[in-house]
């Protein structure tokens, strides 16, 4: 995994909650275009060589994003080649982007290595993305992500994708949901901040747990609740930097 890239596409995830005017300030020097669909948004931005997909995660005021969030009833996967079951409210956003997204894809793949990132919600739906197109050498960065399939669906995903890395942060409330308990699972390789700042590859359950009662913890001296806090995207972008 490419460190350099990981703080990039941390960097995207982040500039993907920003409107057309702010976003291009920040990528004066790339070419990028922004559709927005029943409230689901995302930027495509390419140069020679790269073809970079940053969906927008979800915004409180955002009536749209809250709905994709809160339908968190399984339904079949939408394609042939994918397998299980997954997030009816995020699989319904992305239907609802999904010509757009592939007319930009189609368009721009050739000659460009692809990659899809996302923060959140946004998170979700590149993975939902990456298991529709299908292709196995697209790159996956997500960022507090929610689980957003089953265990067969993460199953067929993790043996055909081997480019996925997923970034939680200590305690961040939104990685654990929807819970496991309903048939949720993650996909890709995990990559998990502690407290500390710490970059641990799939950690166990003991050094998981250790980690969150401490952060709970300091969280309760500091009075704020810490796994709120550790979803923000911009710890994310902070934390990558430093790897």
């Amino acid at each position: 995994m490419d460190k350099n890239k990981a703080y990039e596409m941390a960097r995207l995830s982040e500039m993907a909650y920003l409107d057309t005017f702010g976003f291009k300030k920040e990528h004066s020097d790339r070419r990028f275009c922004f559709h927005s669909v029943n409230g689901t948004q995302f930027y495509t931005v390419w140069t020679d060589t790269e073809l970079t997909f940053a969906f927008r995660g979800t915004e409180i005021t955002d009536f749209a994003d809250i709905k994709a969030d809160i339908k968190f009833k399984r339904v079949p996967v939408g394609t042939d080649h994918e397998v299980g079951t997954v997030h009816r409210g995020f699989k319904a956003a992305l239907d609802s982007v999904w010509d757009v997204f592939k007319e930009d894809y189609d368009r721009l793949k050739e000659g460009r290595t692809v990659t899809l990132t996302g923060h959140s919600l946004g998170a979700a739906l590149a993975t939902l993305a990456m298991s529709r197109l299908d292709n196995y050498e697209a790159e996956l960065f997500t960022f507090g992500s929610p689980r957003v399939g089953s265990r067969d669906f993460k199953t067929v995903f993790n043996f055909k994708f081997d480019k996925v890395y997923r970034f939680r942060n200590h305690n961040d409330v939104v990685t654990r949901h929807p819970m496991s308990f309903w048939n949720y699972r993650h996909v890709g390789l995990w990559f998990y901040f502690d407290g500390d700042g710490t970059c641990v590859t799939n950690p166990n359950f003991w050094h998981r747990l250790k980690q969150f009662g401490s952060g709970m913890l300091e969280g309760f001296m500091d009075k704020k609740v810490d796994s709120l806090s550790d979803h923000s995207v911009s710890n994310y972008v902070k934390l990558t930097k430093g790897m």
